[in-house]
């Protein structure tokens, strides 16, 4: 269920121990499976979820129940951690960045691991993981990453290390928002706030759910936990903590901007109609003045004098210029 975002399948193979390492793209998981148990772990990486037979030999292959395969093949499910006997199961979500929408993508991640091996499944093919790899294939000895829980801790620490990255990207925009909204705000300027928020919300929804799997990773009793790995699984809690306090970090300045952004264009409002209103007030009593010299009755003492325009002008002058000093003394201006 969702959207299909590749359209080939690709199985890539890491088979390795302490001395060797083996790396093959193979064209099934019959391929892939034949791997398994020749070195001391084996990763197989299956891009694209939208063969259901593929999932249901991973099915069959570890034993895996309906129910877990179904939540593999959602690609909306919610971050989930589960784990068996001898197998654990975890589904998260990888996010980028689309370089020329800069809108964040999400893809599902689910991980199967196992004794002696790890199984991933993406939506499509990435590079996240790429560090990981290069890691693996320069260490010259691997004895910490043999073990699935380890390799496991990894790809989620990897995960976990561009979430932050995304927020810090994200956190530059929100700051350099600041003057802007308190300065010089625009009608843009909501629209950006709306945009970053809608960003937040949506890696907010991706990283409280895994405070929950790195807890229950941490504290697993899986006989595939080993105690070498469990301060790492603790850094890995710790990160994502990290990374929840950040994000809520920006998320309370957004919203701060975005108050400041409708206390802005109020007071700019408010400055707007205090000059109209000023102007108003000082024209006024000049229009009553000159409506009392505009009405059309034969018999206005001034109308035929020699200085009744001159007058008129005086006491405009004099009745405008008062009023003015007065607003001013007041501090209305």
């Amino acid at each position: 269920m969702g959207q299909q975002k590749q359209e080939k399948v690709r199985i890539r193979v890491m088979s390795f121990d302490n001395n060797d390492i083996v790396e093959a793209e193979c064209s099934t998981l019959q391929e892939a499976f034949a791997h398994i148990g020749k070195k001391e772990i084996t990763w197989i990486n299956v891009d694209g979820l939208h063969d259901p037979e593929i999932i249901w030999d991973i099915g069959k292959r570890f034993n895996v129940s309906e129910l877990i395969l179904e939540d593999f093949m959602n690609t909306d499910h919610r971050p989930l951690y589960h784990e068996e006997e001898d197998q654990i199961f975890i589904i998260a979500k990888l996010m980028s960045v689309h370089q020329e929408h800069k809108n964040i993508e999400s893809d599902q991640f689910s991980l199967i691991a196992g004794p002696g091996y790890l199984l991933t499944l993406q939506e499509r093919v990435g590079t996240h993981f790429d560090p990981v790899r290069q890691r693996i294939r320069k260490t010259p000895t691997r004895e910490l990453t043999i073990n699935p829980d380890y390799l496991a801790y990894t790809l989620l620490d990897c995960m976990v290390d561009n979430y932050m990255e995304i927020i810090a990207e994200i956190g530059e925009q929100v700051e350099k928002l600041d003057a802007e909204v308190i300065n010089h705000p625009r009608k843009d300027t909501i629209n950006e706030i709306y945009r970053l928020r809608t960003e937040m919300n949506f890696l907010r929804k991706t990283i409280f759910p895994l405070k929950e799997i790195s807890f229950a990773f941490l504290k697993s009793k899986s006989v595939l936990i080993h105690e070498s790995s469990r301060e790492f699984l603790n850094d890995l809690h710790d990160h994502v903590i990290v990374s929840g306090e950040a994000l809520d970090s920006y998320m309370l300045m957004i919203m701060d901007q975005m108050h400041l952004y409708n206390a802005s264009i109020s007071n700019k409002a408010n400055e707007i109609m205090k000059t109209l209103t000023i102007f108003a007030a000082l024209f006024i009593p000049l229009t009553f003045i000159a409506g009392i010299y505009g009405m059309n009755f034969e018999v206005i003492p001034e109308l035929k004098w020699k200085y009744g325009y001159i007058f008129f002008w005086l006491l405009v002058v004099f009745v405008g210029g008062g009023l003015f000093i007065y607003f001013r003394k007041r501090k209305w201006f």
